[in-house]
């Protein structure tokens, strides 16, 4: 079987990391939006700068790895912000597809079983009565890929996962239930929903929005499919947290779309923190699962 690039990659990073001593997570908070002050609250960790990994992929690099104890649970924190930030973080041209989803595999790799991503992104038009609104905090059911893209490119030799993986409980019913009820009890309002995964850097036209609502997405989120399928391909389940940033429907602006999701994000920190425990749980639920 032929060297699979992802894998040497994941493998010579799990290296790097138990050469720092590094503890395993049994979570990846892999955070778009919500990072704010929750690697402050780690206990028995630090921070890594990705730079002094050479085997971490140049996309990533910028960026610090957190890790430690959140609300005693082995978490690595992540900023979901892979490329250089005065590109809109966009990959360079040359890095392969799976880099995007890279943290991913390696946080599976080393232990993990759960990943809880948060991202930003607006509400569709026509959308049901009490559906997404903006200032809400949607926790994702299920996912329809409408960007045309995937990180599982290329990685027919990869032992990291099935190149055709299953997505039917890709994200987690428990934690999602549990979700949208601690955030109903932190006066957090929120939603369940569907997310259209489409491409960006562009924002979407007013018959894109109508298509994806038609489709069946209730909330849209840019390059969030590179994230969805690496975890079904490295075997973590998912909790996904949108923040809502506005109705869809007239000119975006996209100062404005930022501002929005940075007034919700402490709201979603504080439900992340919430959730920890849960969260540490589920991930020991399916390690035992995996073992059995």
């Amino acid at each position: 079987m032929k060297d699979c690039p992802l894998d040497r990659s994941v493998e010579a990073t799990l290296g790097e990391l138990a050469e720092r001593g590094i503890a395993a997570p049994h979570a990846l908070f892999l955070l778009g939006t919500g990072a704010g002050l929750l690697p402050q609250k780690l206990r028995q960790g630090g921070a890594l700068p990705l730079r002094e990994l050479e085997s971490a992929p140049r996309a990533w690099r910028e960026l610090e790895l957190f890790h430690g104890e959140l609300a005693g649970v082995p978490v690595w924190i992540l900023e979901d912000a892979p490329g250089a930030p005065e590109l809109g973080n966009t990959l360079p041209a040359d890095e392969p597809a799976w880099v995007a989803g890279w943290p991913c595999w390696l946080a599976a790799s080393a232990g993990a079983s759960v990943c809880v991503h948060t991202s930003a992104g607006p509400a569709l038009p026509l959308a049901e009565v009490g559906a997404a609104e903006p200032g809400m905090i949607a926790i994702v059911r299920d996912h329809l890929n409408l960007s045309g893209r995937t990180p599982l490119v290329g990685l027919s030799e990869s032992r990291l996962g099935p190149l055709f993986p299953d997505q039917s409980r890709l994200h987690h019913e428990e934690l999602r239930k549990l979700a949208l009820a601690r955030a109903r009890k932190l006066g957090l309002p929120c939603c369940e929903a569907v997310v259209a995964c489409v491409g960006g850097p562009a924002l979407e036209t007013p018959a894109e929005r109508r298509y994806w609502a038609r489709a069946g997405a209730d909330v849209a989120v840019q390059e969030l499919v590179h994230t969805l399928h690496a975890c079904a391909h490295a075997g973590l389940s998912v909790l996904e947290l949108v923040a809502v940033t506005d109705r869809g429907e007239s000119v975006q602006d996209m100062a404005g779309l930022v501002a929005q999701s940075l007034a919700i994000a402490p709201g979603l920190e504080d439900l992340l923190f919430e959730l920890a425990p849960a969260i540490g749980a589920a991930a020991a639920a399916l390690g035992i699962e995996e073992r059995a």
